[in-house]
């Protein structure tokens, strides 16, 4: 019994070259199973799996290097405000003392700006561990730009609820107290 090969050759079906390159497959083939080749991936289809990797992590950088240069936008932005509206605190004969982290700060200041920062008016707005007096609307801007961005505000004496076991209760102490 001739193989299927020699019968299709005998009939006309196919010719010396078809079969030889069907033989050379074969062959090849079955060194790859024994090499331990991946046969489901052509050369073509790694090229295209690889540009796609590439895209994907080359649009992921792009992404981080927007979001950096966006960061960087808004700190120049929140610096030119405070350039722009800071108060000029030169001449300042009278301490804010204010707390930082753990830190307690104190800036000089006159009369007029220390009552206008215990009521709220004005607010502190610390960048690069340097402290800037601007009006509170100014911080609010800045706040909406830069949410990480440290303001100290004055707290409002409506805010504290006064127990009514505390004998000090009827004693107000007053937002200028030096210390």
């Amino acid at each position: 019994m001739a193989s299927l090969q020699d019968q299709l050759l005998k009939a006309g079906l196919a010719n010396e070259k078809q079969s030889k390159q069907a033989t050379k497959a074969k062959k090849k083939q079955t060194r790859d199973v024994r090499k331990g080749v991946d046969m489901g991936e052509t050369a073509a289809q790694r090229a295209l799996g690889e540009k796609q990797a590439q895209a994907a992590r080359s649009k992921q950088l792009n992404a981080q290097r927007d979001a950096e240069h966006q960061d960087r936008a808004v700190v120049a932005q929140v610096k030119q405000m405070l350039e722009r509206c800071r108060l000029d605190l030169t001449g300042g004969e009278v301490t804010y003392n204010f707390v930082d982290g753990k830190a307690i700060k104190k800036l000089y200041v006159n009369a007029m700006q220390q009552a206008a920062l215990s009521r709220g008016s004005l607010v502190i707005v610390g960048l690069d561990e340097h402290y800037c007096v601007v009006p509170a609307t100014v911080a609010v801007r800045i706040e909406e730009r830069a949410p990480d961005t440290l303001i100290i505000r004055a707290e409002s004496a409506a805010d504290d609820v006064a127990d009514e076991d505390d004998p000090y209760a009827d004693f107000v102490i007053p937002d200028d107290l030096m210390w």
